[in-house]
Formats: structure tokens, C-alpha cells, sequence
């Protein structure tokens, strides 16, 4: 049996204040793990590149991934 099979199966037993624990200590660790990065690099990216022309739509499309 692999790690994540039993590590689900071990979940299915939990009674549910315990799966809301456990549920709150992985997001919780989901946004350690994540950290400020993705917000760091996108504003070192978009520092000093507003130009004239550039409407609010431009930037939404940017922050947002759009192509």
C-alpha cells in the first residue's frame, strides 16, 4: 500500500473535529509552503512598467495571467 492510500484511509477513520483540524493545519501549510513568492516576483516584474496608454483593463489582464 503507498504513503498517500494509507495516509487516506487513516483520514476516513478521523471523527470530524479532528478532520477539521487536520483541515485547517494543511491549508495552513499549504500557505507556508506557497509563502510570498508568487506576489514577490510579480512585483518585481511589474515595477517601473507603467506606460502612457496603459488602461486599468491592461493591468487587471496582466495581474490576472491573461495572454
Amino acid at each position: 500500500m503507498s504513503t498517500i492510500a494509507e495516509i487516506e484511509a487513516a483520514i476516513e477513520r478521523l471523527p470530524a473535529p479532528q478532520l477539521e483540524e487536520l483541515a485547517r493545519w494543511l491549508d495552513a501549510r499549504c500557505r507556508q509552503r506557497a509563502g510570498s513568492q508568487p506576489v514577490e516576483s510579480w512585483l518585481q516584474h511589474a515595477r517601473g512598467a507603467a506606460s502612457p496608454g496603459v488602461t486599468t483593463a491592461d493591468v487587471m489582464a496582466l495581474t490576472r495571467g491573461d495572454p
